[in-house]
């Protein structure tokens, strides 16, 4: 009786959550395939599940068969939720998603070693078998069964740990539950045979995924929500009638013929003033040359107010790539002001380096300040949530992601990720 509520619950929780998963406006396209994937493979399996608790002890032919048949799938979908969390995790931490990647590979390759088993255990009694009665017995060699899926989430626990700085705490969470609850329940199954203890931590971890997600997808809504609000209300006050203020500052720049330095410091003022305007009305990528130039014109501007106490640094390999607006220019914004200005003498260096990897784009943005905890809430409450809209837009809009390296006294690494587009890039 008690296996057959743990069947039944576990079928009602992959119905509630594909139902959940349906009605949510918040979960982007790509997660709410994935979670699809998960409750549609677990639906699959406790259905496979409680056929084979029905048929189990019935004597007869077809009873064994569907006994058999249903312990096959049970155990093959199973061990397929472990490869597919694998492209999850990958995918959530901005890494290459593909069966290129090498642990998916590995995956993939130790799921077949699984299938294979469970195939040849058709055949032998070494691994387990069924009487005469229909009963279920296990063999010999059972722990062997147990060696692919242990090791497929071993490898999805390294590579929560190797990337877990580019997850929130809740998508830590989330995973961590995912991968250490179904590790847990097949050590009770196999130590304690009985009670399908699988089942209820498979069912519980999937749950956990979709409520910790959902947090944290809504959390990252209303925070971006809150500031596009913000910046929006800014400009209002800062930028208010633009083209006034641009058409002014060509009038006053046009006065400035003594001055050449003035009326270079103005035209470039207008410029950028002008690409803040423009981005403002699209989510579409632009070229990077266009981020580059928008970059340069923040940077000359902030070389005029603090002039050699600033320096920049460019290792620019590659050029020749899209990139969403106000990628770039946000994590130079924040080098120069929570890096450089933050150190006692005010004086520093930021580098910006691109270059072409086997997998895209990087873009790297790095100085030499007082570093901070990435972990940490920033005082001011905002520069953290600047990074989370920039990561957003990087994954939203061209499927790149946001990787933030910092200690305190050891200076900050932003590294922006853009999958490849075709081509390789141009050198300037």
């Amino acid at each position: 009786m008690a296996n057959l509520v743990i069947g039944v619950t576990g079928l009602l929780i992959s119905l509630f959550g594909l139902i959940q998963v349906q009605k949510s406006i918040l979960i982007e396209q790509r997660t709410r395939l994935y979670l699809y994937g998960f409750f549609t493979v677990l639906m699959l399996y406790v259905s496979f599940n409680l056929m084979g608790q029905l048929s189990l002890g019935r004597s007869g032919p077809a009873w064994r068969v569907t006994t058999m048949v249903s312990l096959f799938f049970e155990s093959a979908l199973s061990a397929a939720l472990i490869p597919l969390l694998t492209s999850f995790l990958l995918y959530s931490c901005g890494e290459d998603a593909s069966g290129r990647n090498p642990a998916i590979l590995i995956n993939r390759c130790l799921t077949g070693i699984y299938i294979g088993l469970l195939v040849y255990t058709q055949f032998s009694k070494t691994i387990y078998y069924f009487d005469g009665l229909n009963g279920y017995h296990r063999g010999p060699w059972y722990p062997v069964l147990l060696i692919p899926p242990v090791l497929m989430m071993l490898v999805n626990l390294h590579l929560l740990r190797t990337h877990r700085s580019r997850l929130s705490s809740r998508r830590r969470t989330a995973f961590a539950i995912y991968i250490l609850v179904p590790a847990a329940s097949m050590v009770i199954q196999m130590l304690f045979y009985g009670i399908y203890v699988i089942v209820l931590g498979s069912s519980i971890a999937v749950a956990a995924m979709l409520t910790y997600i959902l947090n944290d997808q809504t959390e990252l809504f209303y925070r971006q929500e809150a500031e596009i609000a913000r910046l929006k209300n800014e400009i209002l006050l800062s930028q208010i009638q633009p083209h006034f203020v641009i058409n002014t500052l060509g009038a006053i720049a046009h006065l400035c013929q003594n001055s050449p330095e003035a009326r270079q410091a103005i035209q470039t003022f207008s410029r950028y003033i002008r690409g803040n305007i423009e981005a403002l009305t699209t989510d579409a990528v632009i070229s990077f040359e266009q981020e580059l130039e928008h970059t340069r014109q923040y940077l000359s501007l902030e070389k005029l107010r603090f002039g050699d106490s600033l320096q920049v640094e460019w290792s620019l390999e590659c050029t020749g790539f899209s990139i969403p607006t106000l990628t770039l220019q946000p994590l130079v914004e924040n080098a120069v002001r929570y890096g450089v200005r933050k150190k006692p003498d005010g004086r520093g260096t930021v580098r910006i380096m691109t270059r072409e990897t086997v997998r895209g784009y990087e873009i790297r943005v790095e100085d030499d300040g007082p570093g901070f905890d990435p972990e940490a809430e920033p005082e001011d409450g905002r520069s953290h949530i600047g990074l989370a809209n920039v990561q957003e837009r990087l994954r939203s809009i061209c499927g790149g992601s946001l990787e933030i390296q910092s200690e305190p006294g050891r200076g900050t690494v932003a590294a922006i990720l853009l999958p490849g587009q075709g081509g390789r890039g141009e050198k300037p």
